[in-house]
């Protein structure tokens, strides 16, 4: 015979209504009751009827989760983010279902109908989606429990997010230690606030630390792909070849940085440093590995899901932020002095 609620009680010695609430991934159990429980459940072999359960509680515990769709490369921070994201949503036993979402062409009312056939309980949009792109206006507008990572927040909105200011200082402040002054920056698309904020706090670390003004013609303009970073690497250092050191404003451009310079017979560090950001899993496997800027990816997929968690108990949005930290590798070292 299947294994019941009462049988799981009497293992953990809990009432059944705690149990009930645990399996359920109810809002004020402790997370470590929940774990207890379920352990005990899956050692009893117990089975849930969910198509009971939806008939009692009309929810379907189905999150889904948007991850943006382009047509050219990009740094899939949703490789990174969504693991414990999904661990953290299990907890509280619920389901995940991915949606891919055409950044560009989004057609309206495509959320809606989503929410509608599926009886999506919340959302969590992936970065790079903000404020200003319509699935996040659409989503304020139904009022759906959401998450994002691109400090949108509404009454049943709240938002993750990685201090991309305190990031670029990281970055800015690591190259002045290691005796850099003369340093380009590979920035992203200009539109972008978090391209802002990073060359913003570069920009002051500098300042402060080094009364050092950066100068704007030591700057070039990237879409974030390997390919731009390939290029704008060349631009750079044709435009500027006394630079000992470039910040890049991703990893991906950072990394086609260090191809094209292999090709042109460039060394790194010993000819130039490099420092990407975002901190992404390949970074330790490029030639040399990557020194770069990491998000704290475990604590923000983890409070993301905490928070729409939240948000689905009747909490109010909110924003939560967390200081990114710097991973150092082997493609920064100190400068080289270079001919003239």
């Amino acid at each position: 015979m299947n294994a019941t609620i009462q049988d799981i009680a009497k293992k953990v010695g809990l009432s059944i209504s705690t149990v009930s609430r645990a399996l359920s991934g109810s809002y004020g159990v402790h997370p470590k009751t929940i774990a207890r429980v379920q352990q005990a459940a899956a050692s009893l072999g117990y089975v849930p009827n969910l198509g009971a359960k939806q008939l009692v509680t009309r929810k379907s515990n189905l999150i889904g989760v948007f991850m943006p769709e382009f047509d050219f490369e990009t740094n899939r921070e949703f490789d990174d983010i969504f693991s414990p994201l999904r661990k953290a949503f299990r907890l509280y036993q619920k389901d995940v279902l991915i949606f891919s979402v055409p950044y560009q062409n989004y057609q309206p009312n495509t959320l809606s109908d989503w929410v509608r056939m599926r009886n999506l309980e919340g959302c969590v949009f992936m970065p790079p989606f903000s404020s200003e792109h319509p699935v996040i206006k659409e989503a304020l507008k139904l009022q759906i429990p959401t998450v994002n990572f691109n400090s949108s927040i509404g009454l049943r909105c709240s938002s993750v997010v990685s201090d991309d200011y305190e990031g670029g200082r990281l970055a800015g402040a690591f190259l002045i230690e290691q005796g850099h002054s003369l340093i380009g920056y590979l920035d992203g698309p200009r539109d972008l606030k978090i391209c802002e904020d990073r060359y913003k706090g570069f920009c002051e670390v500098l300042l402060d630390e080094a009364a050092i003004k950066h100068n704007p013609a030591h700057v070039v303009n990237g879409d974030f792909s390997g390919a731009s970073g390939a290029k704008g690497i060349m631009d750079l250092l044709n435009r500027a070849p006394e630079l000992t050191a470039i910040c890049c404003a991703n990893d991906l451009m950072a990394m086609g940085a260090i191809m094209e310079l292999a090709r042109n017979g460039i060394t790194v560090p010993r000819d130039i440093s490099l420092i990407g950001y975002d901190g992404s899993f390949f970074t330790a496997f490029s030639n040399p590995p990557l020194t770069t800027i990491r998000h704290r990816f475990e604590w923000i997929g983890t409070r993301a899901a905490e928070l729409l968690i939240e948000v689905l108990n009747g909490g109010i949005g909110r924003c939560l932020c967390f200081a990114p930290e710097l991973v150092q590798r082997d493609s920064v070292g100190p400068p080289t002095i270079k001919e003239t």
